[in-house]
């Protein structure tokens, strides 16, 4: 029985320390203070291009391809929330979609299946037109979203400007997002 309780306390204690972590992206956790994060982002050669409000965006490689990142801070404009790439927006809707599948099918590989998944485009031709028209009217959905240790990461297309779409991949992080939870119930 005691051997039992032993490996019973050191599996709680592991799957305690798990629950805990914090998601990251390229390897830095999406935790602490906005300066902090976006020294180590500059350390991993992305190049700061702007600001706006809780809103820090950088320009660098993501996966071997040129993408725009934009790290989030919470409502107290200090710590790092969230973290989103941005592909290059296009009017292409193949492009679109392959950038999306190379992604989806790295996230498969690398946490399995995603847990929500939505594909969905009305569209009645295959036409490249009418495929993004149907984009722009915001009548396609494509989005999957993966649990990660820490968190979680969806990936979809989104609408752009008129007739250009983009890949967003957005990276959560759980115990942040369980925190702005918290503090906004708190205000209510």
């Amino acid at each position: 029985m005691k051997k039992f309780l032993i490996v019973f306390a050191i599996c709680f204690l592991s799957v305690c320390a798990y629950a805990q972590e914090h998601l990251s992206f390229k390897g830095i956790p999406i935790t602490g203070s906005m300066t902090s994060f976006c020294q180590k982002l500059k350390a991993k050669g992305f190049v700061q291009i702007g600001s706006e409000g809780n809103v820090r965006l950088f320009k660098g490689d993501f996966t071997g391809r040129q993408a725009t990142v934009g790290a989030v801070a919470a409502d107290n404009g200090q710590d790092v929330f969230t973290v989103a790439v941005f592909f290059d927006e296009t009017d292409s809707w193949n492009t679109l979609v392959n950038t999306y599948e190379h992604y989806k099918d790295l996230y498969i590989e690398k946490y399995g299946n995603p847990t929500q998944c939505v594909e969905n485009n009305p569209s009645r031709t295959d036409s490249n037109t009418s495929l993004m028209y149907e984009l722009f009217q915001g009548r396609v959905t494509y989005a999957c979203i993966f649990e990660a240790p820490g968190g979680s990461i969806q990936i979809s297309i989104e609408k752009g400007n008129i007739n250009d779409g983009f890949v967003l991949i957005k990276y959560q992080d759980s115990q942040n997002v369980n925190a702005k939870r918290q503090s906004d119930l708190d205000e209510i």
